[in-house]
């Protein structure tokens, strides 16, 4: 079987494409579950131009679905996602694997975001990565979670 978009080869029961990201159902399927675009600044603050304020650690914040708003901060030097029991992040749905990505945070104070080979990849503001540093309103997407990173402010 062939991406519908990029062409590249994949598994015959594969549900998004590895490489680019693209959903490999039929959007007229019954199955198909759309997820709303929501402006973050709607979910979070309507009419603010910024993230939680006085947040004295960097956190992710959940901008679509039933956990909108639901806040996790990343207080751990490593901190996993994925669907494993065991994740600091716990994202439970079949779209994310058991050990997705792992988010650490350097000597220098960055916070990197790094995919562990996951089957549908991880995304930020679009774009598929494999590692990254996460900065302010970055949209981070798991699977079919969409967070967005705050940094600490002050």
């Amino acid at each position: 079987m062939n991406c519908r978009r990029c062409g590249e080869i994949l598994n015959s029961n594969a549900n998004f494409c590895w490489a680019c990201g693209a959903p490999q159902h039929d959007s007229s399927s019954p199955e198909t579950i759309a997820i709303p675009v929501v402006s973050v600044q709607e979910v979070l603050h309507p009419g603010a131009s910024t993230g939680p304020q006085g947040s004295h650690t960097d956190m992710l914040v959940v901008a679509s679905g039933n956990a909108a708003g639901t806040r996790f901060e990343l207080e751990k030097e490593v901190t996993s996602v994925g669907r494993h029991e065991n994740s600091d992040l716990l994202l439970d749905d079949v779209s994310v694997s058991r050990h997705h990505a792992i988010i650490t945070r350097t000597a220098s104070g960055r916070v990197t975001l790094r995919d562990l080979n996951s089957l549908n990849g991880t995304y930020v503001n679009g774009a598929r990565v494999e590692e990254t540093t996460l900065h302010t309103a970055d949209e981070v997407q798991v699977g079919k979670f969409k967070l967005v990173f705050w940094e600490a402010t002050s």
